[in-house]
């Protein structure tokens, strides 16, 4: 079943159940009060036909005329009897007779409301000069039913007619209200697992829909990037493989131009070890930054000029005219900074990228890379090239996977490296800056905070 069918329908059920009780209420209120005015009715009726009967000859003409007045609008069409002690009907009506055990409880209790044969009567026991007599007066009881009856048909006609009107008013209700959830549905049908890069609209409507639809997309913000990362897992790999991979071949192809001795083999063995375990370690941290797998917990104690110093190498390799400047600005006091405790594969792979960028950036020009100690007491390292820059309104977007500035075209690259650096960086809660300024350079400042000294 339907949400506004649902809807509709609990909304009939509770106005069908409320609108019943009120009937039952008002049914039963009504019944009580026309009975209440029909006995008090009975009661100012049977007083005034014993006054008319029984005090004439004490009344003047002028006050019994009064009463003549006022028996002639409220007893001429009641029916009425007055008994004398003998239970014998002096006045009134003759049939039907009231039965003496009433007659007799009446004169014990001086006043009496009951039913009998089809009527509603009211009865006094009166005193008078001329003997004791019991004033009996009559409704007939068809009279009340037939007003129940009117009441009974006009409640029953506003519950069906109301219940119809709710029934209609409920589904039209819900449907006005069901309209942004309809809409929210065609959107998340329209959605592509190919293109997940998409928002479902809000509709600002400050309730639980809009909480919903907010997490919603905040649910499709994080789909989009890990599918982004896992397809781009493979270019990854490929960028990051690239290097080792072309040393071993490197090596493998100058090997194999003559014969060796077993020494050089050994050499070489000891030297292709090391690449793979390279590789090995490059693979576990594109799968941990791809977000494949958690953190990675192993961390070992770095010395930063070292591992600069190991980069530069590997650069120059590949980069042999590139101008790479080191300033190491830490005094011997200090000199505990340069060591911290860190996945030395994951931050040889973002440092790498990152001084390996300002080679490919600065046309020729020198890379200036500066180890110093911040006035907050922790290790920081610059890198600074003089090349092309970022645009200011690109800068934003550089973090981003196959990105690349519009000034960087002709220069060869995928545009991955640098979003591996900065997203290492992120995953091991490492600050960065990025200054950039058009056809001067770019100046990334990376604070490398650390608990662990040597």
């Amino acid at each position: 079943m339907k949400v506004q069918t649902r809807l509709a329908l609990f909304c009939s059920i509770v106005f069908g159940v409320i609108f019943a009780i009120i009937s039952l209420l008002i049914y039963g209120l009504f019944y009580q009060n026309t009975e209440k005015q029909i006995y008090n009715n009975l009661k100012k009726t049977a007083y005034i036909s014993a006054i008319f009967y029984l005090e004439e000859d004490e009344l003047n003409s002028k006050d019994f005329e009064k009463v003549k007045d006022q028996f002639d609008e409220f007893v001429s069409d009641a029916s009425y009897q007055i008994y004398d002690k003998e239970n014998n009907i002096c006045y009134g009506t003759q049939q039907p007779n009231i039965p003496a055990d009433i007659l007799d409880k009446i004169r014990n209790e001086k006043s009496l409301s009951f039913k009998t044969d089809g009527f509603r009567c009211y009865g006094i026991f009166y005193e008078d000069n001329q003997g004791n007599f019991v004033v009996i007066t009559k409704n007939k009881e068809e009279e009340l039913s037939m007003q129940m009856n009117i009441l009974l048909w006009i409640l029953s006609a506003s519950f069906f007619i109301g219940l119809i009107a709710i029934i209609g008013l409920s589904r039209w209700v819900s449907h006005v209200a069901y309209r942004p959830f309809q809409k929210v549905i065609n959107q998340v049908n329209s959605i592509s697992t190919n293109d997940l890069n998409v928002q479902i609209e809000s509709p600002e409507t400050k309730d639980e829909l809009q909480d919903l639809i907010d997490t919603f997309n905040k649910l499709l913000t994080k789909i989009s990037e890990t599918l982004i990362i896992q397809k781009n897992f493979v270019s990854y790999v490929s960028h990051e493989f690239k290097t080792p991979l072309a040393s071993i071949l490197g090596n493998l192809e100058v090997f194999s131009m003559k014969e060796r001795t077993s020494e050089e083999y050994m050499n070489l063995s000891k030297k292709l070890i090391q690449e793979i375990y390279q590789l090995e370690g490059i693979l576990d941290t594109l799968i941990i930054v791809s977000d494949l797998r958690k953190d990675s917990d192993i961390t070992t104690l770095v010395r930063i000029d070292e591992l600069i110093w190991e980069i530069i190498n590997k650069i120059t390799e590949h980069y042999p005219s590139s101008k790479i400047k080191v300033n190491t600005d830490i005094q011997s006091e200090d000199e505990h900074l340069l060591s911290i405790s860190r996945d030395k594969t994951q931050l040889f792979m973002s440092l790498f990228n990152l001084i390996e960028n300002g080679v490919k950036y600065s046309h020729g020009n020198a890379v200036d890379i500066h180890i110093y100690k911040n006035n907050d007491n922790a290790l920081c390292l610059s890198i600074t090239d003089y090349g092309i820059g970022i645009p200011p309104e690109q800068l934003e977007n550089i973090s981003k996977p196959f990105y690349r500035a519009d000034n960087a075209n002709q220069i060869q690259g995928s545009g991955i490296g640098l979003s591996i650096a900065l997203r290492i960086l992120e995953k091991n809660n490492i600050k960065y800056e990025i200054i950039s300024e058009l056809n001067k350079g770019t100046k990334i400042t990376i604070i490398l905070q650390n608990t662990t000294y040597l």
